[in-house]
């Protein structure tokens, strides 16, 4: 039998099946930044960009792109490449479909992908994957047991359910989705421990404005306590209004520790930080309204964190908690002009 390459798994434990549709790309490639794409202007930029990030440690992480030359409906592909020195370079593992989201267990070297209609996970940080029997959904694991999951929203007036797993994903029970009504859109899941989690809920979009509401669980997921909401009409009506989220910006990851520490992404506005697990918010001085976003972020310690920032420039960062200066580990030009 021949050696078995990174991102081929032959094998998979109980309740999953190997992956079926798998291409090898750049296998033997350090540094990946290739294919340009561009205007008819001569303005070029790589064809892949970044879009997600999941780390391990200081050194060991896992990155997600998307093809952003292909215009087709269907078919684009995306990409799935790994770091072992702290993102300086970068090794092409796994290629998909477009539009993978990363989704790691802290403190282990498991990692979730969603990629297109399927789920996939990684358990020797990101080198092979198999294929998930569960559909695609949002997912927060403690362990590689213990983790919540949440569908795909189909309608405001229909959020998907929220369940948990003791046991890897081969059984779910039901938990209580506190998304609810006008705010029922899960933007983003983060649960820090087997009982401390937190659930960001949006409300439709308006211009540049999203309602948003950040709810804590104590107990696993058995019910929640609204720490964070603001309405999507700025400026916010004091009735809705709890703690002090800004209305602007779209919301689109969360990231906290056991401690009530966290960030939550957005689109459009600012990156936010919480020391008091969702009630009170301040900005993250790496991000600008409407130039620089927070696009992915994994927060493993109060001290290490990781930002994927894009702008005029797409920067990798390595951080801390307060999110005020940082250290780029790597960059790629973006199709944004500027």
């Amino acid at each position: 039998m021949s050696p078995l390459l990174p991102g081929i798994r032959l094998g998979a434990r109980a309740g999953t099946h190997p992956l079926t549709r798998t291409t090898i790309a750049g296998l033997l490639a350090a540094i990946v930044l290739p294919a340009v794409g561009g205007a008819a202007d001569g303005y070029r930029y790589p064809r892949f960009q970044p879009v997600s990030i999941a780390f391990f440690d200081a050194r060991h992480g896992v990155l997600a792109e998307d093809d952003w030359v292909c215009q087709k409906a269907h078919g684009c592909e995306g990409r799935i490449l790994v770091t072992q020195d702290g993102g300086s370079r970068w090794r092409v593992i796994f290629t998909g479909a477009r539009g993978i989201e990363l989704f790691p267990v802290r403190g282990t070297q498991v990692v979730f992908a969603l990629i297109g209609d399927a789920m996939l996970e990684s358990t020797d940080a990101g080198l092979h994957w198999h294929r998930l029997d569960w559909g695609p959904a949002i997912v927060s694991f403690v362990t590689p047991a213990r983790g919540w999951r949440l569908g795909r929203v189909t309608t405001l007036a229909h959020p998907p359910p929220l369940y948990e797993t003791r046991d890897g994903g081969r059984g779910w029970s039901m938990r209580v989705d506190p998304c609810k009504r006008d705010y029922g859109v899960p933007a983003a899941m983060s649960f820090a421990s087997n009982s401390r989690g937190w659930i960001v809920c949006n409300t439709q979009a308006t211009a540049g404005y999203q309602g948003k509401a950040v709810w804590m669980t104590t107990d696993g997921g058995g019910s929640w306590e609204l720490r964070g909401r603001t309405h999507p009409i700025g400026p916010p009506e004091p009735k809705q209004q709890v703690g002090n989220l800004p209305g602007y910006g779209y919301p689109t990851g969360a990231a906290f520790l056991a401690d009530g520490h966290g960030w939550v992404m957005q689109g459009r506005g600012d990156m936010l930080i919480t020391a008091d697990g969702g009630h009170t918010w301040q900005h993250s001085p790496l991000t600008q309204l409407d130039t620089i976003a927070a696009q992915s972020a994994d927060l493993l310690s109060d001290r290490l964190g990781f930002v994927l920032l894009r702008g005029c420039i797409v920067r990798l960062v390595r951080t801390d908690l307060a999110a005020a200066a940082a250290t780029t580990l790597a960059r790629w030009k973006s199709p944004t002009q500027c």
